[in-house]
C-alpha cells in the first residue's frame, strides 16, 4: 500500500486493507480450475444468478463490486491529496504526475491513459497483498520446522552484520544463505501452484500431443518444483541444495522462473516480492528466533505443512499432541 499509493498501514483494520481482503477471497476461489460447472459448460455463462446451481454467477456478482472497490477507492483517496500538493511518494503520485505533463491538453486521453494506471495500480497492490503474505507464512512454518536451517542463516548474519544494525539490501550479495532461503520457500510451497491459466493462441503440438487453439493450459507449478531430478528430496526444506563452496550454484535450477508465471504474463512485481522476502527473512532471523507454540504441558506442537489446491495457497498448521503418536 505504501509503495503502490503512499498510504501508510498501521493495521489490519485498515479499510483499504479490509476491502482488499474480502477481493482477493473471492478471486481467488473464483480462480480454483474446475470449481464450478460453467468450467466445463461453458454455455452456462449465461444463466442468471438467481437459477439454482449458479454459483458461479453469485460469486462474480459480490466479488466484482469489492474488486472495483479496491481498485477504485485508494486511487482517489490519492488523487484527492495530490491535488491538494499533500500526496506521499509512490506510484501513484508519478503517475499522476506523468497525466498531467503528457495528457493535460487532451481530456479524453486523459481518461483512458488515467484508467489504464488505475488498473495497473490495482493490480500491482492486489498482486502482492497475499502472494507476499503467503511466502512469509511459509517461512516462519519452516524456520519452525528445519531449526538447522534457521541457525545457520543466523550464523551468516552474524558474521556478515555483526551488532548495531538491521541487515539493509547493501547486504545482498554477502548474504548467500539467505538467498538460498528465499528460493527454496518459492520452490518447497509455491504460493500458485498450479500457476496463472494460459489461452493458446495458435494450435500446436507437444510430445505428440495436439493442442488446439483456444485451449486453456495450467501450468502445474508445484510439480515443477518438486520434480526430483532438478530438486532431489523435493518434500524437504534444503536451502543448500543451491549452494556449492559457499556461493549460489547457478547450475540448479532457479525457482523464481516458474514462480513467478511465464512469458508476457510473468509477475511484473516478482522483483520488489523478492526484494521484500529477502528484508524481511533478514530483519526477522537477525532478531528473533522462531519456534513452535507450546501446548498446555508446555511442549512443543509438532509441525507439518500441507498446501491447498487453491489458486493462492494458504498455509495450514496440523499441530498434534504428543499422546497422540
Amino acid at each position: 500500500m505504501g509503495v503502490a499509493y503512499g498510504i501508510k498501514v498501521s493495521g489490519m483494520d485498515n479499510e483499504y486493507v479490509q476491502i482488499t481482503h474480502m477481493a482477493m477471497s473471492s478471486l481467488t476461489l473464483t480462480k480454483r480450475p474446475g470449481i464450478f460447472w460453467v468450467d466445463y459448460f461453458p454455455f452456462l455463462r449465461h444463466v442468471p444468478a438467481w437459477v439454482p446451481g449458479a454459483t458461479g454467477r453469485k460469486l462474480s456478482n459480490f466479488a466484482k463490486p469489492l474488486v472495483y472497490a479496491m481498485r477504485d477507492r485508494p486511487y482517489a483517496a490519492v488523487k484527492s491529496d495530490y491535488l491538494n500538493g499533500t500526496a506521499e511518494p509512490s506510484i501513484a503520485r508519478m503517475m499522476m504526475e506523468a497525466l498531467d505533463a503528457g495528457y493535460s491538453d487532451n481530456m479524453d486521453l486523459y481518461s483512458e491513459q488515467e484508467q489504464i494506471k488505475k488498473d495497473a495500480l490495482g493490480v500491482a497492490y492486489a498482486g502482492g497483498f497475499e502472494t507476499s503474505s503467503s511466502a512469509t507464512l511459509v517461512f516462519f512454518l519452516a524456520m519452525a520446522m528445519y531449526p538447522d536451517v534457521q541457525k545457520k542463516a543466523q550464523a551468516e548474519l552474524d558474521r556478515v552484520i555483526g551488532e548495531g544494525r538491521l541487515p539493509s539490501f547493501e547486504d545482498y550479495q554477502s548474504l548467500p544463505y539467505i538467498q538460498a532461503v528465499i528460493l527454496e520457500i518459492l520452490r518447497w510451497m509455491p504460493v500458485v501452484p498450479m500457476g496463472v491459466v494460459h489461452r493458446v493462441m495458435v494450435e500446436d503440438e507437444y510430445k505428440g500431443y495436439r493442442i488446439p487453439k483456444g485451449a486453456l493450459m495450467i501450468p502445474n507449478v508445484w510439480a515443477m518444483a518438486h520434480d526430483p531430478k532438478d530438486y532431489p528430496c523435493p518434500e524437504q526444506f534444503n536451502p543448500e541444495r543451491f549452494i556449492t563452496d559457499g556461493t549460489l550454484d547457478t547450475n540448479v535450477r532457479d525457482p523464481s522462473t516458474i514462480a513467478f508465471g511465464f512469458g508476457r504474463r510473468v509477475c511484473p512485481g516478482r522483483h520488489l516480492a523478492k526484494d521484500t522476502l529477502f528484508l524481511t527473512i533478514a530483519s526477522t532471523l537477525y532478531v528473533y528466533d522462531i519456534e513452535a507454540a507450546l501446548d498446555e504441558e508446555r511442549k512443543p506442537y509438532a509441525l507439518r505443512a500441507e498446501q491447498t489446491t487453491a489458486f493462492l495457497s494458504q498455509v495450514f498448521l496440523f499441530y498434534y499432541c504428543r499422546e497422540w503418536y
